[in-house]
């Protein structure tokens, strides 16, 4: 069987690329629909198109001329197609005589093909592809379009989608691209009172289809053109936010927006901090998987990718800010999107109440529980329960509800510009890591010390030696798990784990005990200081 090239995966997976061509066709059928395509409607047309142009190059190359075939027999002077040459076209120049012991007797001929002298077998008839008539010509001629656009459609669209994105022609708004010259005109008064309609409707979200009954648009125009017109337009101006999933577009006013959202919070604000990895042991790398601070860099293991349940441990910054991380393990909950900004809802999973959450994607963190924190007394060290939602954007929220119960917990005060802990019973009805719940009853005075560690530069290792001792205090070996250094220092810098586990290797006043607990030693600390 010969196949034509638009039949071949190599043609569209490998070879392909938009022509100047394939472009006129894209803007003739633009023309023709008058309103936005996808880009795999539009890789459709071009599979289409490259069909019907190979089809019509075969019959302009088989008209008035002889399919080359073994068994038949050529003159010289006569004109041949070959389909075995892609269809090009021959003229025979010679004719001899050949043999074969298996085939005995034939005629050899040759035929002159750009330029070429190639010789081919001639009145020899016997089983032999190019012997059979319907292989030859039937098959190119006839190609099943939907078989051809189930195998080779999603390459194709992503090569569209790549040509197209370099065009100032062509516009796209979420999955659908238009021509320029075919949009509605979106005026200011058009995008004045967008703004009014989200601000009486608190901001939004809103998608265009509910905007577009109160503008005075043309009404001649197809709703899907004034719908991408109007995306297009309020894309382009600061006052509007797209906070929809990837595969959706919805609108919110910018300035309605929670400052949290538009501004990081203070405690979450983290300057990288460079570290020598290689100092970090298997264990300790464990570790900081197991952590899974947003700020770790920790790929997306391929279980997690699509979960449906994860746990994270909540940490003061997050705490205090009313935030949650974006992680290697909570991240896959939230769909993508091409905006920085993304609206989502969280359902608490016991009592159904929908909480609204602001996904910030560029700091890594989601704003919006903080009340739900504060209602159900989650401590930091708390462990909070994610579960997939019935579609994307929805996510269910729960922890380890518990009777409550007096704890002991690791209580943070200030004194004389230093930090001090104290162990002493709290209500817990949470379940939590033991070893990383921490608190404060007095957070204005601990947001000082922050920015005054801040202010005067302080490294890692001296916030570990202030720490120490004060955490140490409540343990007979005067030790302290690596946990519960992590906590504690985020209560005074934002800190992932492998900086901080780092300087615990590298500084000699830190001695490993084993099973992740460290000792300090005061007098190699006033040594190397």
């Amino acid at each position: 069987m010969i196949q034509s090239p638009t039949q071949k995966p190599e043609y569209w997976e490998e070879n392909f690329t938009l022509t100047d061509s394939d472009i006129e066709q894209i803007y003739n059928h633009f023309l023709e629909v008058e309103k936005p395509q996808t880009a795999a409607q539009i890789a459709r047309v071009v599979i289409a198109y490259r069909v019907a142009e190979e089809q019509n190059k075969v019959a302009r190359q088989l008209a008035g001329r002889m399919i080359y075939q073994p068994k038949n027999s050529y003159a010289v002077g006569d004109e041949l197609v070959f389909p075995v040459l892609g269809y090009a076209n021959g003229t025979i120049s010679a004719v001899r005589e050949g043999y074969n012991p298996q085939f005995g007797t034939f005629s050899v001929v040759a035929a002159n093909i750009n330029g070429k002298s190639l010789e081919f077998a001639s009145q020899l008839d016997i089983e032999h592809p190019l012997n059979q008539d319907a292989a030859i010509s039937a098959d190119a001629l006839t190609v099943d379009l939907k078989e051809l656009y189930a195998r080779y459609e999603t390459a194709v669209t992503q090569k569209i989608a790549q040509s197209l994105g370099k065009s100032e022609n062509f516009v796209r708004i979420g999955q659908q691209w238009f021509i320029k010259g075919l949009m509605a005109e979106i005026n200011i008064g058009h995008l004045h009172l967008s703004e009014a309609i989200l601000e009486m409707s608190g901001g939004g979200p809103l998608t265009v289809d509910e905007i577009l009954p109160h503008l005075d648009m043309d009404s001649s125009l197809d709703k899907a053109v004034q719908a991408f017109s109007l995306n297009y337009g309020l894309q382009h101006d600061a006052r509007f936010d797209e906070v929809a999933p990837r595969g959706k577009i919805a609108w919110f006013l910018r300035r309605l927006e929670p400052d949290e959202v538009q501004k990081i919070p203070e405690r979450l604000q983290y300057t990288p901090i460079p570290y020598d990895k290689a100092l970090l042991s298997h264990q300790l790398l464990l570790l900081v998987r197991e952590l899974d601070d947003e700020w770790s860099d920790l790929p997306v293991s391929k279980a997690e990718s699509t979960p449906q349940t994860a746990v994270f441990t909540l940490l003061y910054p997050h705490r205090l800010s009313g935030t949650m991380p974006l992680s290697s393990r909570t991240i896959p909950f939230f769909p993508s999107s091409t905006s920085p900004r993304q609206r989502v809802v969280f359902i608490d999973e016991t009592t159904q109440e929908e909480i609204e959450g602001w996904v910030v994607k560029e700091h890594r963190y989601v704003y919006g529980l903080g009340d739900w924190y504060e209602e159900n007394g989650i401590p930091i060290g708390g462990f909070i329960h994610m579960k997939a939602g019935p579609e994307p954007g929805v996510i269910y929220l729960g922890y380890d509800r518990r009777r409550a119960q007096r704890e002991w917990v690791r209580l943070a005060t200030a004194v004389e510009n230093r930090i001090k802990f104290d162990l002493m019973r709290r209500s817990v009805g949470c379940g939590f890591d033991d070893l990383m719940i921490v608190g404060t009853d007095v957070v204005t005075a601990i947001d000082a010390l922050r920015r005054r560690a801040e202010s005067h530069q302080r490294s890692i290792a001296s916030l570990i030696a202030e720490l120490f001792p004060e955490l140490a205090e409540a343990n007979p070996q005067n030790t302290v798990h690596a946990k519960t250094i992590y906590s504690a220092i985020n209560m005074l810098r934002r800190t992932p784990p492998g900086p901080l586990f780092a300087e615990l290797v590298r500084h000699p006043a830190f001695q490993s005990v084993g099973d992740h607990y460290w000792q300090f030693d005061q007098a190699r600390w006033q040594k190397g200081s």
